[in-house]
């Protein structure tokens, strides 16, 4: 009898350190999730995850007005960033980055915003002057998805969908 004990006494260490070792994981997701909460402010001002996705696709298409957007993208494309365009064309970042899509004007209608922890899904529809690969398309509503994720302190943009527009 007097073996078992040190023998229940290791096994119950054991047991321990693996429900810490588990629980942490947890704890740390909820920590970031907390932050990714904490960080979703326009103007000082906490906002909803449905305000913040609007906020974030914004974000994204007036980078893609600007006469040299590469460096903003850089940082603002996640590193498993992909796109697929509705011509069937798929992009990871370092492709786009070499030759990124040009945005003019837009409107942007038809939000729809979902979250989960670090992660902000928006489907929408956008109509916009825009130039890909030096094609010009026409300013007609299309539907999109885009979907972010809040990882060491900063929203990127982790996928985009643009699919054609209905007829």
């Amino acid at each position: 009898m007097m073996n078992s004990l040190p023998s229940m006494l290791r096994s119950l260490i054991v047991l321990g350190a693996a429900a810490v070792a588990l629980a942490v994981p947890t704890v740390a997701a909820a920590d970031t999730t907390k932050q990714a909460t904490a960080s979703m402010k326009i103007e000082g001002k906490q906002v909803s995850a449905a305000a913040w996705g609007r906020h974030l696709v914004v974000e994204f298409l007036t980078i893609l007005q600007r006469d040299d957007p590469v460096p903003a993208l850089t940082t603002f494309l996640d590193p498993a960033f992909q796109i697929q365009r509705a011509n069937g064309s798929r992009e990871d970042k370092a492709s786009y980055l070499a030759n990124p899509a040009r945005f003019g004007d837009f409107e942007v209608s038809g939000y729809r915003v979902t979250r989960g922890g670090t992660i902000i899904v928006a489907s929408f529809s956008i109509a916009a002057k825009e130039t890909i690969d030096g094609v010009v398309y026409r300013k007609t509503p299309a539907p999109r998805i885009a979907t972010f994720r809040f990882d060491t302190g900063s929203w990127t943009l982790i996928s985009y969908g643009n699919f054609n527009a209905p007829s």
